[in-house]
């Protein structure tokens, strides 16, 4: 079974690298912030297609502009979205153009382009390329490792979707480690990890499934367990990111017989939707 609940992990990119002296520094640029604002509330009601509307049609404005971080910001999204979406022409020309935006910045260096970069890694491993994708987790592991502390989120996040291409591309020694190197840095996060932790731990339990060990239906409902406590807890907010992650999770449950867990979270996230 496969269960596409990568997307959890990045951070958003807000770029603003202006220098004060550059002589472009007073371009007009897009709104960057209003933009986003408007991506969550869509992506809040699970509207998708309103999301993709709002994305094409401010790289389009961003583009006629000639701003490149406002372009850079939207493809980052677009990155995400086109995952959700399962949108595969978009998501292979995001990966394209954030890369040679990347370069043309020099910001690839810097924890915003390596969070970009981590991002166009796991929408090339999410449409069929785990391989092409473990040089770009590589390079943003390198620079976070050297920009954030050792308990970041990031870096879990990081670690988690690198994990799944190595297991993918049948490393599965290297993956398990990143799972478990993953769920050590989100559990030290509180409250802000415990998404994390829930979809680390689903993936971990389709990583026992796809092996071949003795303890298999131990390890799998341990790390279910895990799964289900990180979701049930009150620290964690009922909000649109919840709802996608529960959304991502809920089949999982199913499949491995959970079914309380699966038609509780199936629950939520329709109550969640209806709020918003």
């Amino acid at each position: 079974m496969e269960l596409k609940r990568d997307e959890y992990e990045e951070k958003r990119c807000l770029l603003n690298t202006t220098d004060p002296e550059d002589e472009t520094a007073n371009r007009e640029r897009i709104p960057i912030r209003h933009v986003i604002d408007k991506l969550d509330r869509a992506l809040a009601r699970g509207d998708y297609a309103e999301g993709m509307r709002l994305l094409d049609y401010w790289t389009r404005e961003a583009r006629a502009l000639g701003d490149e971080d406002g372009e850079l910001s939207v493809t980052s999204e677009m990155l995400g979205l086109s995952r959700r979406t399962n949108d595969r022409e978009k998501g292979l020309a995001a990966i394209d153009r954030a890369i040679e935006l990347l370069e043309k910045s020099g910001l690839a260096d810097t924890i915003s382009g390596a969070t970009i970069l981590l991002n166009a890694a796991t929408t090339k491993k999410h449409f069929g390329d785990p391989e092409g994708a473990i040089p770009l987790y590589r390079q943003a592991e390198t620079v976070y490792l050297a920009r954030l502390s050792p308990d970041d989120e990031r870096l879990g996040g990081l670690y988690n979707n690198f994990a799944s291409s190595l297991s993918e591309t049948g490393d599965r020694k290297t993956a398990e480690a990143y799972y478990e190197k993953a769920l050590a840095v989100m559990e030290k996060n509180g409250a802000a990890g415990l998404l994390g932790v829930a979809v680390t731990s689903v993936n971990l339990a389709d990583f026992y499934a796809a092996g071949d060990l003795l303890e298999k239906d131990e390890k799998i409902n341990a790390t279910l367990e895990r799964a289900w406590n990180a979701l049930e807890s009150p620290d964690a907010p009922r909000d649109g990111e919840y709802a996608f992650v529960a959304s991502k999770c809920a089949p999982a449950f199913s499949y491995y017989g959970w079914f309380f867990a699966a038609s509780e979270l199936e629950k939520r996230v329709r109550e969640i939707h209806e709020r918003n």
